[in-house]
């Protein structure tokens, strides 16, 4: 069996993009906004502006990385040989998987960015914050199912 070097190295940047794009979330939310909250107005407004202008290049970057790491994994998927093994239910938890992705991409991009158009999202932060984290955390439950239905104990490796 040969080694997989582009597999291993985009199920890498998946991961890793996934690790930080999440992790910062969890950050904001769980740390970062009750501890803005013991600050005054004028101070929370110079944090958030100087944190926002940084994150938001992660917030792309991850997107970016997630976008194309997980298109590979999908199309070599497809074509491994295992394909056909794998259960009914794959490609529709996939479909959900990738819809959860376009609207956590949404709201992050959303929540880190300027524009006018979602303005009222950044109003109430706090909420959608907790609501991406919370379809984040869906979303790496679908990905662990997904990968034991071709990894897992029933299909066997070839």
């Amino acid at each position: 069996m040969e080694f997989d070097y582009p597999g291993i190295l985009f199920r890498w940047l998946h991961i890793l993009a996934a690790i930080v794009a999440i992790g910062g979330m969890a950050f904001c939310r769980l740390a970062l906004m009750p501890a803005l909250q013991t600050l005054d107005s004028e101070q929370r407004q110079q944090i958030h502006e100087a944190i926002r202008a940084r994150w938001s290049k992660v917030v792309a970057g991850s997107i970016g990385l997630l976008l194309i790491s997980g298109l590979y994994n999908i199309f070599a998927t497809i074509k491994a040989p295992y394909y056909k093994q794998l259960p009914d239910y794959y490609m529709y938890a996939f479909v959900v998987k990738f819809m959860l992705a376009l609207g956590i991409f949404f709201i992050a991009s959303a929540l880190s960015g300027r524009g006018k158009a979602t303005e009222k999202i950044r109003q109430n932060g706090g909420f959608w914050l907790t609501v991406n984290l919370l379809l984040a955390l869906l979303l790496v439950c679908i990905s662990g199912v997904l990968r034991m239905s071709h990894h897992g104990a029933n299909i066997p490796l070839e």
